[in-house]
């Protein structure tokens, strides 16, 4: 046998074995087997994705868990999808392909300039000892050929720069709306978790906690195992959304509203104190606590939707994850209490 067939049916038989580990799992925690699915937990016990095995553990360590279609898209698309990456990096080849012609169409008709430029030159040199006009008729019937072939030419130019800006702008649609999708949570619209750290490092950076403090609020959906429980996942991404909608119209300005994960949402509030914070949290903890949502169809009322906020504002010289640890603490202190609360961060 050859040594590469050797190592391919080695390298099969390691895949068989950790799908074997796989699958029951998948079926413990009632995960459907689908190819992104098998996917997510192939990696899991493969182990060679810290980060999706860390996000994974987090999530059984919890005494509530259950892993909804929502959230084994959300780590499949967080860990292991390229889509986002390899659209944009096509889009981006597309870009410089469309470049690089048009500098082509350039510098072509540039040559083509300097040429006519140089017929016309002669013309205005031979006209000078041109002795009858049979000799200006023949050099005027070269300059006038020239001529049309340079407006042939700059016609040709005008119209494939009229297509390469189309292309262009085409091209720049697109790549926004990969940009938009790899950094929006599917369910919400809110940004994901990863934007909302990338915006978390931008305010840490521009924010001076001595005169211009911002703020950090962690929020959470009160039994929200309860919702999914009675009611079912349909029923529970429409608490999840109705919350997101919520958030999305009361934080105005500069605020960051993202979906964190799972029920977990998480704020950013640029230049703005702890005591403000907890005022504009209020009234939106009041606003869900008071708003009666009911299933579609039935008119059956899902009981009393509340969350719970825990808030920190960031001090001199404090890591984000520090901030953050705060307060998600705070959160927690929130919920022990008895939820539908804000508690601002006092360690």
């Amino acid at each position: 046998m050859a040594k590469n067939d050797v190592s391919a049916r080695t390298d099969l038989t390691g895949c068989a074995e950790k799908l074997r580990l796989a699958l029951p799992l998948m079926t413990r925690y009632g995960i459907p087997p689908t190819p992104e699915n098998y996917a997510v937990w192939y990696h899991y016990v493969l182990d060679d994705k810290p980060l999706l095995k860390d996000h994974i553990d987090g999530l059984l360590d919890k005494e509530d868990h259950q892993f909804t279609d929502e959230i084994n898209e959300q780590i499949y698309q967080q860990y292991l999808s390229e889509c986002n990456l390899q659209q944009a990096e096509q889009i981006r080849q597309e870009i410089i392909v469309t470049l690089r012609e048009t500098a082509h169409s350039l510098t072509q008709t540039g040559d083509k300039a300097d040429h006519y430029g140089e017929v016309l030159h002669r013309f205005d040199e031979t006209c000078d000892r041109a002795e009858s006009l049979n000799d200006i008729y023949s050099l005027l019937s070269d300059v006038l050929k020239e001529t049309r072939m340079m407006k042939e030419s700059m016609e040709r130019m005008k119209f494939e720069f009229a297509e390469k800006s189309e292309n262009m702008n085409q091209l720049r649609k697109e790549l926004e709306q990969v940009r938009r999708q790899a950094s929006t949570d599917a369910l919400t619209g809110l940004i994901n978790r990863a934007t909302f750290f990338t915006n978390l490092d931008s305010v840490a950076q521009e924010s001076d906690p001595m005169c211009n403090p911002f703020c950090l609020v962690m929020i959470d959906i009160d039994h929200f195992k309860r919702v999914n429980d009675t009611f079912g996942h349909l029923v529970g991404d429409k608490v999840i959304r109705f919350v997101s909608e919520t958030l999305s119209r009361m934080v105005k300005g500069q605020d960051i509203a993202a979906r964190y994960g799972g029920e977990e949402f998480a704020v950013i509030l640029p230049s703005t104190k702890l005591e403000n914070a907890v005022i504009l949290c209020n009234k939106i903890r009041e606003h869900i606590a008071n708003t009666n949502l009911v299933r579609t169809g039935t008119r059956e009322s899902l009981g009393k939707i509340t969350v719970s906020f825990g808030l920190a504002q960031n001090r001199l010289g404090e890591d984000k994850m520090d901030l953050l640890a705060r307060a998600d603490r705070a959160l927690y202190i929130s919920k022990d209490k008895g939820r539908n609360r804000v508690t601002p961060s006092k360690d």
